[in-house]
């Protein structure tokens, strides 16, 4: 989740906060309908977002664009192109943009300074390769962070392998994520740190199943809180079952024929997280579908979050080279 108190008034007496971690939110259809945490699907062109070893070179020539409306009027957009670098090595360049709006400005004591406003970017450039049963891929990603005159920037990249059985609909996949350096900090005295991770999947469909499953652990590498910030509920420190759900996140694709595929996701940290007093109602769910024809194809999810609201994400993507042929 993007948190927007993370500017520069927050960090004055923070030390190595937290920053850019906009770029983890699921912006694009494919990964908000399976839980908003995936690295084995491939249904997607934009899932190179997410592991670089999911850039598919079925997906070469490919535009993509999609739009988030998140709650609180915060506007999400991305986009991408995948296309070949040269033979067998694909690549795709990405965008991702969040605008936070407009804010009112005050001084110490209350009085008025304008409005301002807050957005943040990553540009993403994309490398992966096939080996045998293997796909290696490779992101960089440069991204800044502007909240009123206060600016901040860091480059890092993102390592994942996927394996794919050769008989089998099976795949397994591991990337380190946000691995990288702060290049510029808000405040000289408030040094920001990136939230770099470790997660690993499995995705299974058995031959007379119905749908595909995904499996997908993160915060696998550092200090990841693990206990209970809801004021609903008493701390669930030492709970084991508890401290592993929150690092797992459940999809399933459904193929309903060639041309139309249901997404569903479920993320047992968000749905913990973001209960209100009246309940958790759809927070945590997800879903969404895929309605493919010959050039285009247009996508939708619905992320639940509860006391913030509901998410809506609408993407379309074209293979260029269909569209010149249409």
């Amino acid at each position: 989740m993007v948190l927007v108190g993370s500017g520069p008034c927050s960090l004055n007496a923070q030390v190595a906060q937290r920053a850019f971690g906009f770029t983890e939110q699921p912006s694009f259809t494919g990964l908000a309908g399976l839980g908003g945490v995936n690295i084995t699907s491939v249904s997607d062109p934009l899932m190179f977002l997410s592991s670089p070893a999911l850039l598919d070179s079925l997906d070469e020539s490919t535009l993509s664009v999609h739009y988030l409306n998140f709650p609180g009027d915060i506007q999400f957009a991305t986009a991408g192109y995948n296309f070949k670098a040269g033979k067998p090595v694909s690549a795709a360049i990405g965008m991702q943009f969040v605008n936070y709006g407009e804010f009112e400005g005050y001084d110490e004591v209350g009085f008025p300074l304008g409005t301002f406003h807050a957005s943040e970017f990553a540009l993403t450039a994309a490398l992966a390769a096939t080996r045998g049963v293997f796909r290696y891929g490779l992101n960089l990603k440069l991204m800044g962070s502007v909240l009123e005159s206060y600016q901040a920037y860091a480059a890092a990249f993102d390592i994942g392998i996927l394996y794919r059985h050769p008989l089998e609909d099976l795949a397994l996949s591991i990337v380190a994520k946000q691995v990288g350096w702060v290049l510029s900090d808000y405040l000289e005295d408030a040094r920001l740190r990136l939230p770099a991770d470790l997660r690993v999947g499995i995705a299974y469909k058995a031959e007379n199943m119905p749908m595909r499953f995904h499996l997908t652990a993160r915060n696998l590498l550092y200090d990841t809180p693990l206990v209970s910030t809801n004021v609903l509920e008493p701390s669930v420190e030492g709970r084991f079952t508890d401290r592993v759900f929150r690092r797992l996140v459940f999809g399933a694709e459904i193929p309903i024929k060639e041309s139309v595929e249901l997404r569903l996701g479920y993320n047992y940290l968000l749905r913990q997280e973001f209960s209100g007093w009246n309940g958790r109602g759809l927070g945590g769910f997800s879903g969404g579908f895929l309605l493919r024809s010959r050039a285009f194809a247009l996508s939708y999810a619905l992320a639940g979050y509860r006391v913030a609201g509901t998410a809506h994400i609408v993407g379309i993507h074209t293979n260029l080279q269909s569209l010149r042929k249409f």
